[in-house]
């Protein structure tokens, strides 16, 4: 299992493909790991050599203790990108995983090249309940006090009806995740806030939102495209992880992002 040890924490991440191939990071959702790009891999491959990881304090990678920051995950981005050898890449993230990205964008513009930021916003709202609510439930319940809702929420309806197993793979993997690592990532949805910090992403952006995603709906994540010069948007008939739902159309959108970005 390829391991980092950076700045005191443990990280697990996996580089796949050709090196001479454009360089391409993806960041996964809260409570996944990055089995969640097993459908994409396959179809980037052709384009990109990829660099996912688990992020920190989910999958393999290590739960350090107290709340994470916005910061502390784009630098683990940015210094593992490092550790491979790559001075500059493409990067994509989901939810939690987009901020991170677009954060990093903005912390060194000029490594970030291209930037495909999916089903996020500058800042989410929080559930009912409140942020903290929900970390505590993971800290006291476990991770099975919060898994029953997941599916509901994160998968469109026309898409659960498929069966698809790959759902209930990630449920597996929602369920495995630490709670302590849940619970701290948590916090950085709960104190992230972007807005300020998009006039410094230089990188060719596309916004993506999946047209069921009752989560993050394309007018939450309009900030983004607002914020960022020259970002564009693009629907996905899918809801919450169109990855997941449409690796296909998703990997198509991210090798025309890269080699639009690159000409």
């Amino acid at each position: 299992m390829p391991q980092l040890s950076l700045k005191g924490a443990r990280h697990y991440y996996r580089l796949e493909g050709i090196p001479s191939r454009a360089p391409l990071v993806l960041v996964h959702p809260i409570g996944a790991d990055l089995s969640f790009w097993d459908l994409a891999v396959p179809c980037l491959l052709p384009q990109f050599q990829v660099l996912r990881y688990d992020l920190r304090g989910h999958g393999g990678s290590e739960a350090t203790p107290g709340d994470y920051s916005i910061d502390l995950l784009a630098e683990d981005l940015l210094d593992i990108a490092a550790a491979v050898g790559w001075k500059e890449f493409s990067a994509c993230g989901v939810s939690v995983g987009a901020m991170t990205a677009a954060r990093a964008a903005a912390l060194s513009p000029e490594r970030v090249k291209s930037l495909v930021i999916c089903s996020a916003a500058p800042h989410m709202h929080a559930p009912p309940g409140g942020w903290d609510a929900r970390a505590e439930t993971a800290r006291t319940g476990g991770m099975k006090a919060l898994a029953g809702p997941m599916v509901e929420r994160m998968f469109s309806a026309a898409f659960r009806e498929t069966g698809n197993p790959h759902i209930e793979t990630l449920r597996t993997v929602f369920l495995s995740t630490a709670p302590e690592g849940y619970a701290s990532t948590v916090a950085v949805l709960r104190d992230a806030d972007l807005a300020d910090s998009l006039p410094s992403v230089t990188a060719s952006t596309v916004v993506v939102t999946g047209t069921a995603d009752p989560l993050v709906p394309a007018a939450a994540s309009a900030a983004f495209t607002e914020g960022i010069a020259g970002a564009t948007h693009v629907e996905i008939d899918a809801g919450h992880f169109p990855p997941v739902e449409a690796p296909e159309r998703f990997a198509q959108l991210l090798t025309e992002q890269a080699t639009s970005s690159a000409s």
